[in-house]
């Protein structure tokens, strides 16, 4: 899903290629760090290598694979300070967005907001993690679709691929998620429907930034789930070594 409608009316192969990986990356079918072989792809989606690298070179501009020169391409995999870098400046657009959508358009920005909080409501009820996390996006891109600046919207659709992938893989890994972050989406609702609308830039504020010290806290869970399956390999490798 995009903000800034920069999508082309026809598309190159290359360009259609890349929104598919891309959603792959985002829906975590791709693991962060993962290898992406050229021909690989090219398989996959019955293609030439020439459209894959078209669409890699894409992906590369958007912050969502990486080309490692002599190793390959590899989709993105965040440091804490790739976290905190993101997270601060999805910050900067999403207080601004919001904050100019209530002013210009705060029924027509409501009229969406409500809608995917009864989503998330219904994806909670259902366990459907995948599902919140699509209304979780569709909530906040709510702001740019009404803030009226073309320029914030294209600014946030450039880190929208790395802000949901970090959504999909770390988010819910969280402790206390989404329960927390609903309570905040919430409060915004009541702002839009004409509570104090002083306190949305805090508000707003505060809940990227905590999501920021989730998804660091997260990732070094990750990492730690890694750093044992590797000795635990290690182990296995050393005794079947030892039996031959």
């Amino acid at each position: 899903m995009r903000v800034a409608g920069q999508a082309e009316r026809n598309p190159s192969l290359g360009a259609q290629l890349a929104e598919r990986i891309r959603a792959a990356i985002i829906s975590a079918e791709f693991d962060l760090g993962e290898a992406l072989s050229e021909d690989g792809l090219a398989a996959a989606f019955g293609v030439s290598r020439t459209p894959v690298r078209e669409a890699l070179r894409l992906l590369q501009t958007q912050g969502l694979v990486a080309v490692v020169p002599k190793s390959g391409t590899f989709v993105f995999n965040p440091t804490e300070a790739d976290i905190a870098e993101l997270c601060e400046f999805r910050s900067m657009l999403e207080v601004k967005a919001a904050s100019l959508a209530l002013q210009r358009a705060a029924a027509a920005t409501l009229a969406e907001l409500r809608p995917a909080v009864e989503s998330m409501v219904q994806a909670q009820a259902q366990g459907d993690m995948r599902l919140y996390g699509r209304a979780d996006m569709a909530f906040h891109l709510a702001f740019f679709a009404h803030c009226g600046n073309r320029h914030l919207a294209e600014a946030y659709d450039m880190c929208l691929g790395r802000v949901s992938a970090l959504r999909t893989h770390l988010a819910f890994a969280s402790k206390g998620e989404p329960a927390r972050s609903f309570a905040d989406h919430q409060r915004i609702v009541a702002i839009f429907a004409g509570d104090d609308a002083a306190d949305l830039p805090e508000i707003l504020d505060q809940h990227i930034l905590r999501t920021r010290q989730n998804y660091i806290e997260a990732l070094q869970d990750r990492l730690r789930a890694l750093q044992r399956q590797g000795t635990r390999r290690d182990q296995m490798r050393r005794k079947l070594g030892m039996a031959g």
